[in-house]
């Protein structure tokens, strides 16, 4: 189980009935105490019938938990006589000097849909955060998803991007053999975001790769000794979390050649999520080399300390 958030923010655990015309009682609580088994009947009710329906195994559910950094403290649920029906699971970090939460899921199980059950949830747990110093908190959804998108405005959220995700077999045709690849063992980020042009999404991030940085490879790219480009993996997901060129070293095929090195240890089939949809580089490298874009999401915002 996820560790709760400790020494940071404190969330009282708090109980709120909830009316939705039912003679079951409905209460809406933090999910702080609840078991990962619980939570994972939940979610995967949830999103069996999904855009694209998935199924989690509780150690694939405390590993997604973990990499989000969600804290039960923060996170809530509504209970039906006692059984959980819907969850918003939040991660948590310190970005910036700011208190920032992530949505990492929102689930309700099918039967109790159409009930308003996330905008309660919100009205619960916005006033504990804000309380609490909470700066803002982002959430993605896919694209084609009105009912939530229009749920999440009701809440105050606001579109920040647009994202794409793509997946595919990859083929590089041509690589530069006067770039030397070798196992990255530290991440100097001052000089790795030298190298960005839009900043990741929240599990992309510099933060959360850096607490999760046993489960992934990353790869350096030099050319006299320079570094001018690196790659950053999660081999059990077969997912790009990073890759990024030196802005005065592109066109060089450096960005074929480190996916070359990973096709070589890990196989072709790669994917990769949230690409920032003004990235239009990177949408030509992607699709030039085999990947196909398979979802659109919107990352979200609610701006919750305005000073």
């Amino acid at each position: 189980m996820v560790a709760d958030l400790q020494n940071v923010v404190t969330v009282t655990r708090q109980v709120q009935i909830v009316n939705f015309n039912s003679n079951l009682e409905m209460k809406i609580n933090t999910l702080k105490g609840v078991k990962t088994k619980d939570i994972l009947h939940v979610f995967n009710e949830s999103f069996s019938d999904y855009f694209i329906p998935f199924h989690l195994t509780e150690e694939q559910l405390e590993s997604k938990m973990f990499a989000d950094k969600v804290h039960l403290n923060l996170s809530v649920g509504v209970f039906e006589n006692g059984n959980l029906i819907a969850f918003i699971l939040h991660g948590f970090d310190t970005i910036n000097n700011e208190k920032v939460l992530y949505n990492g899921g929102t689930g309700v199980i099918p039967k109790k849909r159409g009930s308003g059950l996330t905008k309660q949830m919100y009205r619960f747990v916005l006033p504990i955060l804000k309380e609490k110093g909470i700066d803002k908190l982002f959430l993605e959804v896919i694209s084609e998803n009105i009912q939530a998108i229009k749920s999440y405005k009701n809440s105050e959220f606001k579109i920040e991007r647009e994202l794409l995700c793509y997946k595919g077999e990859i083929h590089i045709p041509n690589t530069n053999d006067n770039v030397e690849i070798k196992k990255l063992h530290e991440y100097n980020w001052d000089l790795l975001e030298s190298f960005w042009d839009i900043a990741p999404t929240w599990q992309n991030s510099k933060n959360v790769i850096n607490e999760i940085r046993d489960h992934t490879v990353s790869f350096s790219a030099s050319i006299q000794n320079q570094l001018v480009g690196y790659v950053i993996f999660n081999p059990k997901s077969k997912r790009l979390l990073q890759v990024a060129v030196d802005k005065n070293f592109r066109k060089n095929k450096i960005a074929s050649t480190l996916l070359s090195k990973l096709i070589k240890d890990y196989g072709n089939t790669l994917s990769i999520i949230n690409v920032d949809k003004r990235s239009k580089s990177a949408h030509h490298f992607l699709t030039q080399i085999g990947f196909t874009k398979n979802l659109e999401q919107l990352e979200m915002k609610l701006q919750l300390n305005k000073n």
